[in-house]
């Protein structure tokens, strides 16, 4: 792939960023040269990342002002980077006292594919009120196993203003059992926030719940879905036609 396709990848991922965290009551987003930070507000480093748009210019600068955005909030965080600067940041970086700590794969389906059928069991809607929105923040936050009571202050209705923006949640009878989020960028269906509660897992929700983005992603143009795949998360993905193209590399301060 290309580098100006690669960067069309990351411009995807920050702006989703930017979506979901500034519309939040306790994140924010921001933005400059060199450097784009989103944080949830919370003490969870995995959840507040400076990402290194291009390391090589100033890597020093960029990890100094991300790290005095973090101090001023008193927040933990960590460092991003894709892999292609991996090799010739790594060793600053260390330096700098941080240590490589994960490797997110980054992961596209191109062309996108015929979209199979859900299973029968499964009712998908798109959110598009206040109403089902509750819900599915709240299905969101079982899915990725966080407190479903910080829900409400994270995936506001904001986002039901924002026209990039594409919300699922599927029904299972009367349970809501499983979630998805487009983010669109020009030719690119980024998809996000894939979930599934915890007692509706192992029946294919997971990857029909996918599908349901990724064909919203085709309806309104786009030519690939791309996202960033969890351990449990990457094998499902596979089968369906994604392969990966890239990492993010995650970088920690090191402990003392």
């Amino acid at each position: 792939m290309r580098d100006a396709e690669l960067r069309a990848l990351d411009w995807n991922y920050c702006r989703a960023n930017a979506a979901f965290f500034a519309s939040s009551r306790t994140g924010e987003a921001f933005e400059s040269e060199g450097l784009f930070i989103s944080h949830s507000g919370v003490r969870a480093a995995h959840f507040n990342t400076a990402y290194l748009k291009s390391p090589l210019e100033d890597l020093s600068g960029q990890v100094r002002r991300a790290e005095a955005f973090f101090r001023e909030r008193d927040l933990p965080f960590r460092l991003a980077v894709r892999d292609s600067y991996e090799s010739a940041v790594t060793g600053a970086l260390r330096i700098l006292g941080y240590d490589a700590v994960q490797r997110v794969p980054g992961m596209v389906l191109s062309p996108i594919w015929t979209v199979p059928d859900p299973p029968p069991e499964l009712r998908i809607e798109e959110v598009a009120t206040p109403g089902p929105m509750a819900t599915f923040r709240e299905t969101a936050f079982l899915g990725f196993e966080l407190p479903p009571g910080a829900a409400d202050a994270f995936l506001t209705d904001q986002l039901l203003d924002q026209p990039e923006i594409g919300l699922y949640l599927g029904w299972v009878g009367d349970e809501p059992a499983c979630t998805s989020a487009l983010f669109t960028s020009g030719p690119i269906a980024g998809i996000y926030w894939v979930g599934t509660v915890p007692g509706h897992r192992g029946r294919g929700l997971g990857e029909a719940i996918t599908w349901a983005a990724v064909d919203a992603g085709r309806r309104r143009g786009c030519r690939l879905a791309s996202l960033q795949a969890s351990q449990v998360g990457r094998a499902v993905y596979e089968r369906m036609g994604f392969e990966t193209l890239l990492h993010y590399v995650h970088f920690a301060p090191r402990k003392a």
